[in-house]
């Protein structure tokens, strides 16, 4: 009980401390950081954001921003943050945060803030940056700028490995290989029935295409996909963060006030039984079927419930034991609330709150089945499905997946965050 108290009392700082050692999540700290430096490097100029696949996929202007912004806040969890900086500033890891958070700062100005350093200390006009090159405009520039800011990606990306280190974590990835083993033999095994199955039993192409032709697919479309999907996404995460936010603050008044709770979860649990999805045509005649906001209010009552019922059950969860100590303490009902129930409800939550992250991202690909504009995953699978381009659709319902998981990884890892004090987290002597 001291400790969460003691726990609770300290600002919480998330850097690459809290995650567990003996775990995969600092590699995945670095896999990011290296996709987000190699994205970044493509968006800060058109060529490449506009003759290359690779970067035409990040061509999203909603996107690019939240690209951007997310090296710096990945860099910062990657080196620890400014204590390491002021700590380590003349060893190799504190050199190589400096280097990472300057490539960060130069990426938010080209990007975000529409100025290109190197561009202007070479002359280039800056509008030129904002759209695809015309065929008169001379490209001898943007390529001596594209050699330039190669040498700035290199110096981040051995930053950030002189940051990771993955050389001494050779024990952690031996231990991660035999604890995943039978999952990926199972994937492997998965994936290679299916081709077999499929060329044995000639099922039509229009039908299941094999893995591979869904790979190749993939390969060719995914810069579109990427766009469709972010465009869903953003209306999946504003439905998640309204819908969880509004479930959390109802469960903690309905757990304050126990005759609000009882006229409460009876209704919420009748109306969380009804089939959400029937109500998208009704969100569509009151909002608008091209309004986004139809498909953001599908995902708010799809996560409302879930997260104010599990946030009721584990603010009523604690040990009666610890009221009473608290009680000896003579703690006020806010110090019960802050040191022992939230605590306590924390696991609750967060495990509503990773049901939310898939739960939101089906409200809106649903809910663009039933109308919405041409710019989003569900429209795109629909479509697909509809003209027998299934090779297509299952790349859809690929890149949704990756999304998903995306989403839920960043939960996951608030939720390391957040309860690092926490039996489950513990590193194990």
């Amino acid at each position: 009980m001291a400790q969460i108290a003691r726990t609770l009392e300290t600002p919480v700082v998330v850097t690459a401390e809290a995650y567990d050692r003996r775990t995969l999540g600092l590699d995945m700290l670095a896999l990011t950081a290296l996709f987000l430096v190699a994205v970044t490097y493509h968006l800060q100029n058109p060529i490449l954001l506009y003759e290359v696949q690779f970067g035409s996929a990040f061509r999203n202007a909603t996107l690019q921003p939240v690209l951007a912004w997310a090296l710096l806040g990945v860099s910062y969890l990657l080196g620890g943050g400014i204590r390491m900086l002021r700590e380590n500033l003349r060893s190799l890891q504190g050199v190589a945060l400096v280097v990472l958070f300057l490539y960060s700062a130069y990426m938010i100005l080209a990007i975000p803030l529409n100025f290109n350093l190197a561009g202007a200390f070479m002359g280039i006009d800056q509008v030129l940056f904002l759209d695809e090159l015309e065929e008169e405009v001379v490209r001898a520039p943007f390529e001596a700028h594209l050699a330039a800011t190669a040498v700035l990606e290199i110096l981040a990306i051995a930053a950030v490995i002189a940051l990771w280190q993955p050389w001494k974590r050779l024990p952690v990835y031996l231990r991660a290989i035999r604890d995943n083993a039978s999952a990926l033999i199972v994937a492997v095994v998965v994936l290679i029935g299916m081709e077999v199955l499929i060329n044995v039993f000639g099922i039509q192409e229009f039908l299941l295409p094999r893995p591979s032709v869904i790979a190749t697919t993939f390969g060719e479309i995914y810069p579109r996909l990427v766009s469709v999907g972010w465009n869903t996404f953003q209306n999946a995460f504003w439905g998640f963060a309204i819908g969880c936010g509004a479930g959390v603050v109802t469960g903690m008044l309905a757990a304050r006030f126990t005759g609000f709770s009882q006229a409460l979860l009876p209704l919420a649990i009748g109306i969380n039984a009804v089939p959400i999805i029937a109500l998208a045509p009704i969100m569509n005649n009151w909002f608008g079927a091209l309004n986004p906001a139809s498909k953001v209010a599908i995902v708010v009552v799809l996560t409302y419930f879930p997260a104010m019922i599990s946030t009721v059950r584990g603010l009523n969860s604690v040990d009666h034991l610890s009221l009473e100590l608290m009680k000896s303490y003579a703690a006020n009902q806010w110090e019960v609330f802050a040191k022992v129930r939230l605590p306590s409800a924390l696991p609750f939550i967060f495990s509503s709150l990773k049901v939310a992250t898939t739960l939101s991202m089906i409200g809106a690909i649903v809910s663009e089945y039933f109308g919405g504009t041409g710019n989003g995953l569900g429209f795109s699978i629909r479509n697909d499905a509809a003209f027998f381009k299934n090779a297509e659709a299952w790349s859809g319902i690929v890149i949704a997946s990756l999304f998903g998981m995306g989403f839920y990884l960043l939960v996951s890892a608030a939720e390391r965050a957040f309860m690092h004090w926490h039996v489950s987290f513990r590193e194990k002597s």
